[in-house]
């Protein structure tokens, strides 16, 4: 029953298909064609782009992953490089003198930083010649004190043993007070080289300041010299002065006619 009455209506949309190919003209169909064959390729064509675009983007995300994996890794590598450099002065030189050690390191740092040493107002600023005294002077004290701590725990110490006990340790302690006061000269460079940036920075905000003030200066005489040059027919067309003559032209007028008055009724 339902095929029949769905067989007419399948029939009509056909023939309404049919009259309507047969109605339109072709040049309208070819124009259909192109435009739906158009949009089919620009939407193809887009999701290429967008396909394309995504695919950028993930390398991009997984290349950023990377280069902070290796960043990280290599601050890893260096910390740990820092922390076994460390390590190991404090067991050839021991904590304190490696401590020493570590506060000259920095005051290089601080020396080849500064803007004195950059233009040249402090010469050659390679320490790695006093650094190395530095750290031989207190490698070997530190060897010495070791050997000396050994001794030292034996019984029953003979004369000998005391006697080479404080040639050593007499040794020991001038190596480490050279080591120390080379340690403090270079210190000593380091606050001397920012004296001379403070200096230097001084220099720049002096010479600012008198180049703004001379600025100022040339910028006030401008002034000053054209308003003395300017004629005074400002003060000669002023208002306020026509206004005041008028004032007191009219008191003036005035004060003749009472006066006036007065004499009449007399």
């Amino acid at each position: 029953m339902s095929s029949s009455k769905s067989s007419p209506g399948a029939g009509g949309l056909i023939f309404f298909v049919f009259v309507l190919i047969a109605l339109v003209p072709k040049p309208v169909w070819i124009a259909l064609g192109i435009i739906a064959a158009v949009s089919v390729v620009t939407w193809a064509l887009c999701k290429i782009a967008a396909a394309v675009e995504k695919r950028h983007t993930e390398a991009q995300e997984r290349a950023r992953i990377e280069q902070a994996a290796l960043a990280a890794d290599a601050k890893r590598q260096r910390e740990e490089r820092i922390r076994q450099e460390k390590q190991r002065r404090i067991d050839t030189l021991g904590k304190q003198n490696a401590a020493l050690v570590e506060s000259a390191l920095s005051a290089v740092k601080q020396v080849a930083a500064s803007e004195a040493a950059r233009a040249g107002w402090l010469g050659d600023v390679d320490f790695s010649a006093d650094i190395t005294g530095i750290t031989d002077n207190f490698e070997k004290a530190h060897a010495l004190r070791g050997v000396i701590g050994k001794l030292s725990a034996l019984d029953k110490p003979s004369a000998e043993d005391r006697k080479i006990l404080a040639e050593t340790k007499t040794t020991a302690a001038h190596l480490e007070v050279a080591a120390i006061e080379r340690v403090e000269l270079i210190g000593k460079c380091a606050k001397e080289a920012q004296l001379i940036d403070k200096s230097l920075r001084t220099e720049r905000e002096d010479a600012r300041v008198a180049e703004q003030r001379a600025e100022l200066h040339a910028k006030l005489s401008a002034m000053l010299y054209g308003i003395e040059a300017t004629p005074e027919t400002n003060q000669q067309d002023s208002a306020v002065d026509a206004v005041m003559a008028r004032v007191q032209a009219y008191r003036e007028i005035k004060n003749q006619i009472q006066q006036a008055r007065h004499g009449g009724n007399q």
